[in-house]
């Protein structure tokens, strides 16, 4: 279904919204990254598909073969296939150890909205990424998690995690000098050595998180030494802010 509504990034205060994920697309010849639609789940079980301003006002951006038209807002009963191609399929036999790493401890946190939040839905065959709507709470709390990247340079042979127990606070360190990208975050345990980076898709909602928030910390939620190096650090983000 598609209406005729003019695309909006609908806020997650509108009553229809239950959860929000913002599209960011790498531009593969400037490698800058630009929010280009945002995905909702709605409270009846739809879900809704809109384009950014950012998206329409980029030379070098096309709309995608399931959502045509930058200016509509797409609807549907089901997760669009695009955002389902993102997921991992229930029918490897690596799944259960997949949601383990991922935290998802709770059949009310099994839902393609979360998994999609805290993998970040990468595909090698294109520059897409999603990110959680970094919004706060009743009680001005905002949450969130992601999956630290870069794991392996860092920490080839796992000694650094396996120091690093559940729970445990983490530290970021900005890296001007890093020679791929001036505004890399470092993540790392309390004496200073990394253990992995911030994604650099999610570092400008993080920056914008860390400019607003009055107090932001990093948390080890879920410590994988043996599995995977992209699995091997799911991170927590705590944050407080004021009202805008």
């Amino acid at each position: 279904m598609v209406t005729d509504a003019p695309s909006r990034a609908v806020s997650i205060a509108d009553p229809e919204v239950s959860r929000r994920l913002f599209l960011i697309w790498q531009n593969p010849e400037s490698r800058q990254f630009i929010r280009v639609g945002a995905l909702s789940e709605l409270t009846d079980g739809r879900y809704a598909f809109a384009y950014t301003d950012d998206a329409r006002a980029a030379a070098d951006f096309y709309p995608l073969t399931q959502f045509p038209d930058l200016g509509r807002t797409y609807v549907s009963a089901g997760l669009p296939a695009f955002f389902v191609n993102r997921l991992m399929s229930r029918k490897r036999d690596s799944f259960p150890d997949y949601l383990h790493s991922l935290g998802i401890d709770s059949p009310d946190l099994d839902t393609p909205m979360e998994l999609l939040a805290r993998t970040g839905g990468p595909r090698a065959t294109d520059t897409f990424h999603l990110v959680d709507d970094l919004v706060a709470d009743a009680d001005g709390v905002v949450t969130s998690r992601f999956l630290a990247s870069g794991v392996r340079y860092l920490d080839a042979d796992g000694a650094r995690l396996a120091c690093v127990e559940d729970g445990q606070r983490l530290q970021l360190r900005s890296e001007p000098d890093n020679p791929v990208n001036e505004r890399a975050q470092l993540i790392c345990v309390g004496s200073g050595e990394p253990v992995g980076y911030v994604p650099d898709w999610l570092l400008t909602d993080l920056e914008d998180l860390q400019a607003r928030s009055s107090g932001l910390e990093i948390v080890a939620e879920r410590v994988n030494p043996d599995a995977q190096p992209h699995l091997r650090l799911l991170c927590r983000i705590e944050a407080r802010v004021s009202p805008r």
